[in-house]
């Protein structure tokens, strides 16, 4: 016979998707009188809207402004414990990952947690008014290739192969 009860389950800090807990002496009842077996409870951890796990690391998109990312700036960086302050500093291209030391998850039976990594995204403005547009046509008629790097050394290798 099946019988129904409910179980307090302690699930310890750091467990993943795929982790097995075995509840000692709450299985089926053994044959012939025997002590109860043990029950298996398989973990799975939903996926959370702004982090992706990767074992005890942690990943986070963070959009910041084109002006942010020229000049520098210090932003809020979401992380499990709450916000924390963080410097991207001048120059800073979309793509670029950052690291925050022992911000991801706790190592399950080990001491520590894992990191969380910031990887920055520059949000282009999807509309200018007249104004903008035109402070920014200007600006873009005084750089140099000095100040873009990576376009320019993309723009040589192009050379190279169309010719």
């Amino acid at each position: 016979t099946k019988i129904e009860k409910k179980i307090k389950v302690k699930i310890p800090k750091g467990v993943s998707t795929g982790i097995r807990l075995r509840i000692s002496g709450e299985g089926e009842a053994g044959t012939r009188g025997g002590s109860h077996g043990d029950l298996f409870v398989d973990i799975y951890v939903r996926p959370h809207e702004l982090f992706e796990r990767y074992e005890d690391d942690i990943l986070v998109n963070v959009p910041i402004t084109f002006p942010q990312a020229v000049f520098g700036a210090e932003i809020d960086v979401p992380t499990l414990d709450g916000k924390v302050k963080m410097k991207v500093p001048p120059g800073t291209q979309s793509g670029k990952i950052f690291r925050l030391r022992n911000k991801g998850f706790p190592h399950l039976r080990l001491y520590g947690s894992g990191d969380e990594h910031v990887k920055i995204f520059v949000e282009v403005p999807g509309s200018l008014n007249a104004k903008q547009t035109k402070a920014l046509r200007e600006f873009a008629m005084t750089l140099g290739d000095e100040s873009t790097p990576l376009r320019k050394s993309f723009l040589e290798r192009l050379k190279k192969i169309v010719k």
